[in-house]
This record gives structure tokens, C-alpha cells and sequence, in this order.
């Protein structure tokens, strides 16, 4: 997958036939895909990736643009930050102005001179463990809405599934129960898009973007937003979403 994919290619990468094996590198173009989704669906996003800590030591993956990578190897290097900090505590940060927070001094000068003014970063957990933390930066302050940060919290969900399944070791891994629930709810995803994209006459990516958007407004996770919509449609050709 390359750096032009869209929002609306998340559901068919998280969406693979049952029984597929799941590597390292699958994993993290799926994680990539997420990353995309944050940036595109959050208005003043300058860019957004996720950092990974196997042993101790983190690792960027699926950065949107360079400016994320540049904002987290000063987190590598200075060894403190919003992200690092998400990971090692298991709680949000949020970094309203860079230019103003005192908690990790010499990363908000060193982002601030980068052109970073604002970052919301939440922790990637399976289960019990935490994974990393998965983020948006904002060249502006004061940049994410409650909305904004509900939708990262949700896309880091999926994030975290995805990524547990590579910690262990570098091999192939079947796909949990959790996995294959997302699996099941991609063609509901994907008809409750369908039905947007006919009411309001928008393209794929802009369906999904909005579906992304109302879920986090309602709080509601994607798949419990597009069964919603699947109800209100009264259509009598809606297709079937069971499994």
C-alpha cells in the first residue's frame, strides 16, 4: 500500500477471508491504512503514525508523512514525549500547545522549532499489554475536538488488535477471535458506506470519512455506527450483513 491510499481502503484490509495468516509485514500495511484514516478524518491533522516498543525500544510505523517521523525520533532521542509516555503510563496525552506545555520541555521546544503545535496520543494495548501508542499532530494549537479524540481512540483500537498479533515472535500468526469479529463486521461497513455514499452523493472516501467522524460524535465504535445506519435504511434490497 502506498502513502496515496484512502480512508476507504481500512475496511477491505482489515478485512481478509478468514484463515489468512497474519505477518509482520500485512500487519503493519493494515496499521498504515489506520494511520491514513486518522489523518484524512481529522480536519487539522498535519500527519499521524503509530509508534511501536518491542524490547524497550520504539519503532515508527505507518508515518503518514516525514514531519511524523522527525517529531518521533526526537521522542527516540531526547527519550521523553507524548507518545512514549502514552506507552509507558497506558493513558492518553494530549499536548494542547507545544509551545506551552511544561510535562516533556525539551521535546515541545525541539517539535515547536519542527512545526508541530499540537499532538493527541493514545496508548495501543492488547489486552493487558501495552503495545505503543498511535498519534496525530497538528501544526496549529488547541487543534483536536473531543470528536477528534474519540476517533483516534477507536482507529487505535484496531490498531492494537492488529499489532498484538506480531509481539510474540516474528512468524505467522492465526488470527484471534477478536480479529475475526472484525473481520465479520466489514460488510456492514462497507453497505452502511454504500448507503451514504447514495444519500449524499459523495465517493467512497468521503462516505467513509463521515462514518468515521459521526462514530467518534456519538461514541459509538464503526461497526455499531454502520449497523445503525443499516437499520434506518428501510430499502428492501439492503443486503444481508450476517455472518
Amino acid at each position: 500500500m502506498d502513502a496515496h491510499s484512502s480512508p476507504n481502503e481500512v475496511a477491505p484490509i482489515i478485512g481478509r477471508a478468514k484463515g489468512l495468516l497474519l505477518t509482520e509485514q500485512t500487519a503493519q500495511q493494515a496499521v498504515s491504512a489506520l494511520a491514513i484514516a486518522a489523518k484524512d478524518a481529522v480536519p487539522h491533522a498535519i500527519g499521524a503514525g503509530v509508534i511501536l516498543v518491542r524490547d524497550g525500544q520504539p519503532t515508527s510505523v505507518g508515518a503518514t508523512d516525514t514531519l511524523v517521523l522527525q517529531a518521533d525520533e526526537l521522542q527516540y532521542e531526547l527519550g521523553e514525549g507524548p507518545c512514549l509516555s502514552a506507552w509507558s503510563e497506558g493513558e492518553a496525552m494530549h499536548v494542547k500547545d507545544t509551545a506551552a506545555d511544561q510535562r516533556w520541555q525539551e521535546w515541545s521546544s525541539a517539535a515547536t522549532a519542527a512545526g508541530v503545535r499540537s499532538c493527541f496520543s493514545v496508548p495501543l494495548m492488547q489486552g493487558p499489554h501495552q503495545l505503543g501508542a498511535m498519534k496525530i499532530y497538528a501544526a496549529i494549537p488547541g487543534a483536536f475536538t473531543d470528536q477528534d479524540q474519540k476517533l483516534l481512540a477507536q482507529l487505535a483500537l484496531s490498531a492494537g488488535v492488529l499489532l498484538g498479533h506480531i509481539q510474540a515472535s516474528d512468524t505467522p500468526q492465526r488470527i484471534s477471535e477478536t480479529f475475526k469479529e472484525t473481520l465479520r463486521s466489514r460488510d456492514t461497513v462497507a453497505t452502511a458506506r454504500g448507503i451514504i455514499m447514495e444519500q449524499q452523493n459523495v465517493p467512497e472516501n468521503e462516505a467513509f470519512t463521515y462514518l468515521l467522524q459521526k462514530a467518534g460524535n456519538e461514541g459509538l465504535s464503526l461497526h455499531e455506527l454502520a449497523q445503525s445506519v443499516l437499520r434506518r435504511d428501510s430499502r428492501p434490497d439492503t443486503p444481508s450483513t450476517a455472518s
